[in-house]
């Protein structure tokens, strides 16, 4: 493609300096030189050679816009070449600078009309009006054919920031819908999953005879398979390369979610509750949740955290009081995290509040039954 552009440039180029050649080669011959040189001796063939050479010179108006367009200066002292508009043309639409553009078109004007030689001001302005026709005219459409250049650059890189931008608007979409999906499937199915896995652990303790209990560690295991391809799977959608197959939070993993938590977080935990993995991770999940929405929504203020035992259940409460004045609000929540988290400790059997309290704070709560000491 490129060298098909590059071989019509060619061309283009070859046709316009051999039609300029002809017709310049023609008038020359059919009525002469525009201006007469009277300080050099009239030579013969001088004006064909005039336009011969400035024809030649437009081979290159592409390449070598400037050096065409000095070459008609003294081309110009001798006779007007008809290649001079386009060489001018050439060296504001190729250039690109204003100013050179200008001060060459003035030179040449000046060097074409002879107005040194004039002996009247009649005589100067009609020398400055013919050779004006060759030089203002393609000066100015060389400025216009710059400022469309300019213009059209800037369009171009224009649209290709916005694609670039657009690009990113859609791979960010798309990270996203994973995250999301990851979520989703790490909320609703490793959920699922776990309970069955923790159902089947409990078959194979009390089953009454060995092929059941066989068949109880075989659904656990295989379980236990289906969450770590399961992990795996979350890992893809997140687009974090290979997943480590690192151990689910527990219980014993609120106290560091808290360190880590950024908050000014009070955290009161009873001593020797112990709770099936599921229930513990539930837990944690409960106490994660409530704290990024107090980062959220109520940020600087204290958060009070309590783990408690009462009767065989675990209590779980997260406490933050209303958000100081002035502090900057904020979309309006879909509500999507909590209703996770209720999803997730009905599924455990559990019972789940979250409600403003009258104070103007924020109260959750879930109680998770099936304690064990």
């Amino acid at each position: 493609m490129k060298l098909r552009a590059e071989t019509r440039r060619v061309a283009g180029n070859v046709a316009l300096a051999t039609a300029v050649g002809v017709v310049g080669a023609t008038s020359d011959m059919v009525i002469g030189g525009a201006v007469p040189m009277a300080l050099l001796p009239d030579v013969p063939w001088q004006g064909l050679g005039v336009q011969a050479a400035g024809a030649g010179a437009l081979l290159a108006r592409r390449r070598f816009p400037l050096a065409v367009a000095l070459v008609m200066v003294p081309l110009g002292y001798i006779e007007v070449p008809l290649a001079t508009p386009f060489a001018l043309y050439s060296l504001g639409a190729h250039r690109g600078d204003r100013r050179l553009l200008i001060a060459v078109a003035a030179v040449t004007l000046l060097t074409m009309s002879h107005l040194w030689e004039a002996r009247s001001l009649a005589v100067a302005l009609q020398l400055i009006s013919i050779c004006g026709l060759a030089t203002v005219p393609p000066t100015i459409l060389g400025l216009y054919a710059d400022s469309r250049r300019r213009l059209n650059q800037a369009l171009a890189e224009r649209a290709e920031r916005a694609e670039r931008e657009q690009r990113f608007l859609a791979e960010q979409a798309r990270a996203e819908e994973r995250t999301r999906l990851a979520r989703e499937m790490h909320d609703v199915v490793t959920h699922h999953v776990s309970l069955m896995v923790l159902q089947a652990g409990a078959l194979r303790m009390t089953a009454p005879t060995a092929e059941v209990r066989q068949a109880a560690e075989e659904l656990r295991a295989t379980g236990r398979r289906a969450l770590d391809e399961l992990r795996e799977v979350v890992g893809v959608l997140h687009d974090a390369g290979p997943v480590e197959l690192t151990p689910q939070p527990a219980l014993v993993d609120v106290s560091r979610l808290v360190a880590e938590s950024g908050l000014a977080v009070e955290l009161a935990q009873d001593d020797g509750i112990v709770v099936s993995p599921a229930l513990g991770r539930t837990a944690y999940r409960v106490v994660q949740e409530a704290l990024t929405n107090a980062r959220k929504h109520a940020p600087g203020t204290p958060v009070q955290v309590r783990l408690s035992q009462e009767g065989s259940a675990l209590l779980v409460s997260v406490r933050n009081p209303a958000a100081a004045a002035g502090t900057p609000a904020l979309p309006p929540s879909s509500r999507m995290g909590l209703l996770g988290l209720r999803q997730r400790v009905e599924l455990v059997g559990g019972v789940f509040h979250a409600a403003p309290t009258a104070e103007g704070g924020f109260e959750l709560t879930a109680t998770l039954p099936a304690v064990t000491r």
